[in-house]
């Protein structure tokens, strides 16, 4: 199979770049997503999808279109007979390659897939290739609603999955150390979020999302007393 006919999908601008800078050969582009926060819709990539993810990062329908659809042209435009999907193995990436399948699955895309999961900082690959069927009904359970899904898929998704539930309760273990840590400089706090929870992925954003997000709660329950 040619270079022409594959599409490598990667996780995010930074790989991208990497990409480009070592000019890979090939067809590539970036997932410019974090669909482990935010409310998501059950028709992938159309445009009730990109108002709703739009909103929950608080950012114009323009710049979310130039930044997450955009660059997904390729994917969009033209059939390709091989896909091949890189992405981590923490949980923010896997919500992200979970997203990826159910649109190939309810795009109807009927061509070979290839993840090539790997440790951020390692890139040691393993390939493995993937057999579409019931990736959308998980992404509907997990990322819609919220709920474990009836099916279980290869081991280090489903450990993701149940990372990303518990990340929804108001108890989780990032939640908790936040608060028990809040007396910390934000730089410091966000260091040792980094270091204290590898497997959930979050990024700058994500992290500094969820620390405003708890003092404003606590600011109001202060408030209230």
């Amino acid at each position: 199979m040619s270079d022409q006919d594959v599409l490598h999908i990667l996780n995010g601008q930074a790989m991208y770049e990497k990409f480009k800078s070592k000019k890979f050969m090939g067809t590539y582009v970036p997932f410019n997503e974090a669909m482990c926060v935010n409310a998501t819709t059950a028709s992938i990539f159309d445009q009730a999808f990109i108002e709703t993810r739009a909103s929950g990062h608080h950012e114009s329908v323009e710049n979310y279109r130039n930044k997450v659809i955009k660059p997904l042209d390729e994917l969009f435009q033209k059939k390709y007979n091989e896909i091949v999907l890189w992405f981590g193995e923490d949980m923010f990436c896997q919500m992200n390659l979970l997203t990826i399948l159910a649109y190939l699955e309810q795009s109807q895309y009927k061509g070979k897939v290839v993840y090539n999961s790997f440790k951020e900082n390692e890139f040691k690959i393993s390939p493995i290739e993937l057999t579409l069927g019931s990736y959308y009904s998980v992404y509907e359970e997990v990322l819609i609603h919220h709920k474990k899904p009836a099916t279980e898929r290869f081991p280090l998704m489903d450990q993701a999955i149940k990372l990303f539930l518990e990340m929804q309760t108001e108890d989780n273990a990032v939640r908790t150390y936040i608060i028990d840590n809040e007396h910390l400089p934000t730089t410091e706090l966000l260091k040792q979020l980094f270091e204290t929870f590898p497997e959930v992925g979050y990024g700058d954003t994500q992290y500094l999302e969820l620390i405003a997000k708890i003092k404003q709660v606590k600011g109001d329950e202060e408030n209230e007393i």
